[in-house]
């Protein structure tokens, strides 16, 4: 679509994923934005996580002007002239273009090859979730290294209680990544632009999932981190998830008695809460936005120190700011979620980027998926695993 197939004074078009998380503090910033640029909106639609995980780039902005996205796709983006880079839209903010600014390694995770192709709206990684009234039942501390999350499920399957694990498919694969980063095996690229993943300690990251699944409720192989969540509070059975991506929201006040509490990553090896892989999101502008001004300047209102801590704080985001992460208001709100998670996610570690390591990581979590819910075995698995490294190695040095 070209730029002018649309007149400028229309709406831009944006799409996130479908949670109140994403789309709330989007949809009242547009409001916010309007009132002070002369009626100029945004229109938000939704599309759903598996989407925002694994939809082709040229696909997704098809009918986007604006587009939130996980950084694996970074590298794809940036050779692809389907996105602007925004290093002019960070310098119009204070503090904009410094990595100290945001929580954890959000910038630098949308910075590639020397430009900027997201701008970090949202801050996340893998941590731990508990039902801090099934905890207290159960009379167990949140865990703090992998050995105590062993015990508290032993605990828990002897009240009738279980672990809850977000098992699903690409999420299974991520917690088996973690705990791969925990160890020390980080997936890295090669000189050559290739990817360096260890299946020695990957079948050893298998190992630590497999026991823990030993005290995993039966549902956990069809949980993504949303589906675990929305699990945890509409049931009394699930008492704690070791690793998944947390959603602050859940901490929330209006979920009651039910309202979730957050730990740290406990991991095997020192430090514990080392070595989680980087979620969040970040918002783009496509390279056929019909108004790029308007665009760079509403990305820039999002950035903005007061809308991250302010409008996103206030309905349901999860800021990327490190002065939100940081605030002991904004803690209190979420349950504590900043505080207990914070260190974690300065400890995180950026995915690799390059162009078709979306389709490995799409790929893998089909396999390791399939494997947790007990569908393929360990040696096809790790047969099929062998396969895909060797290939996406040979696409990427191509």
């Amino acid at each position: 679509m070209m730029r002018t197939e649309r007149q400028s004074h229309q709406p831009l078009r944006g799409i996130t994923w479908g949670h109140r998380r994403a789309i709330d503090p989007l949809v009242t910033a547009s409001r916010v934005f309007a009132e002070d640029n002369a009626g100029r909106t945004v229109d938000w639609a939704v599309r759903d996580l598996s989407a925002f995980e694994h939809q082709p780039l040229a696909e997704a902005i098809r009918d986007c002007d604006l587009l939130v996205f996980d950084h694996p796709f970074v590298g794809e983006i940036a050779g692809s002239g389907l996105f602007l880079p925004l290093d002019d839209v960070l310098a119009r903010v204070p503090g904009g273009a410094a990595e100290e600014t945001y929580a954890g390694p959000s910038l630098r995770s949308y910075r590639w090859q020397g430009k900027v192709w997201g701008a970090p709206v949202d801050a996340a990684t893998m941590n731990a979730v508990f039902r801090p009234d099934l905890l207290n039942q159960l009379d167990c501390p949140v865990p703090q290294d992998w050995d105590e999350v062993i015990a508290l499920g032993r605990a828990a399957r002897r009240q009738g209680l279980w672990l809850g694990l977000a098992n699903g498919d690409h999420h299974g694969f991520l917690a088996a990544g973690t705990l791969m980063h925990n160890l020390g095996a980080r997936w890295t690229a090669t000189p050559e632009g290739g990817l360096v993943f260890d299946l020695d300690v990957f079948a050893r990251a298998l190992d630590v999932l497999d026991e823990v699944n030993g005290y995993g409720h039966p549902d956990s192989g069809h949980f993504n981190s949303i589906a675990l969540h929305d699990a945890m509070v509409s049931r009394d059975d699930l008492v704690y998830c070791p690793l998944t991506y947390g959603y602050a929201t859940y901490g929330e006040a209006d979920f009651g008695p039910r309202r979730l509490g957050f730990g740290p990553f406990p991991g095997l090896v020192e430090p514990p809460c080392a070595g989680t892989l980087v979620g969040g999101a970040a918002v783009g502008i496509t390279a056929h936005c019909p108004d790029p001004d308007a665009a760079k300047a509403y990305v820039a209102f999002l950035l903005q120190q007061n809308t991250q801590d302010g409008i996103f704080a206030r309905h349901h985001g999860q800021p990327a700011t490190t002065s939100a992460w940081h605030d002991d208001a904004i803690d209190a709100a979420f349950n504590g979620y900043f505080a207990s998670v914070r260190e974690t996610l300065e400890q995180a570690a950026v995915r690799p980027r390059f162009k078709g390591f979306g389709r490995f990581e799409k790929e893998a979590g089909r396999h390791v998926g399939s494997y947790l819910r007990k569908e393929t075995t360990r040696s096809a698995l790790l047969r099929a695993m062998r396969e895909l490294v060797d290939v996406t190695q040979a696409q990427a040095t191509t």
